[in-house]
């Protein structure tokens, strides 16, 4: 028999909207310790400096934590610009078993190219509600809503957030930032803020092959009935 820590998916994709060596914030304070058992890449917004075709540039932040950026040709609409992305993430997930990946989401808007797949896992680590900052794109408040029912887990910076979120989710989880701690008493906490978010996902991916087995086992008995 598994264990939690078996079912748990062993791959771990990230698309967040900040730049992974601009600064050490969430993002980096918690996938530094989830690439402690995981592979991790970390999906950043594009950059415009392709020449001809649109390619992936890889760089290692530790063994088994790598920063993908998209390179896109300048001057690209935004449908162009999905249509590439599409494109690209197609090509990096073309041979892989979804259901041993977590798609970890900073931002929303990265849907616009990977709506059609359905990882292990999904989470919304929800840093800020961008829907609500002034002149955030109308499209932006849709794919917020969209994200939040794709999610099968959905953590939060502050406490205030999930009072609105629970309204279409039921599984949301506030884990404040920490960043204000003294240093030492800000390692314990995020230590502390790992291993529940890890907890969580275990029991949820654990929830869910358990679903698909029964679904496959009801499913094998009722063909075998109807063969009788």
């Amino acid at each position: 028999m598994k264990s939690l820590v078996d079912m748990a998916p062993k791959n771990l994709l990230c698309f967040s909207h900040l730049r992974w060596d601009f600064l050490l914030q969430r993002p980096q304070q918690l996938l530094l310790r989830f690439a402690e058992h995981s592979n991790v890449y970390y999906f950043e917004n594009p950059v415009f400096d392709a020449k001809e075709d649109p390619y992936f540039s890889f760089e290692t932040r530790s063994e088994t934590l790598w920063k993908m950026v998209p390179h896109l040709r300048p001057g690209l609409t935004s449908s162009q610009i999905t249509k590439c992305l599409s494109q690209l993430i197609d090509g990096f997930l073309e041979n892989v078993k979804l259901e041993d990946w977590t798609f970890w989401y900073y931002t929303a808007s990265a849907l616009l190219f990977t709506k059609k797949y359905k990882p292990g896992i999904t989470v919304y680590d929800c840093m800020d509600e961008v829907s609500m900052f002034r002149h955030c794109p109308e499209d932006m408040s849709i794919l917020e809503k969209k994200l939040v029912e794709k999610a099968d887990l959905i953590f939060t910076q502050s406490y205030t957030i999930p009072t609105c979120k629970k309204v279409f989710h039921s599984s949301v989880y506030p884990f404040p930032s920490v960043d204000s701690l003294q240093n030492t008493a800000q390692t314990l906490s995020w230590n502390d803020t790992y291993r529940a978010m890890s907890h969580l996902i275990r029991d949820t991916s654990a929830g869910k092959i358990s679903q698909q087995k029964s679904f496959k086992s009801k499913r094998h008995t009722g063909q075998l009935f109807s063969i009788f």
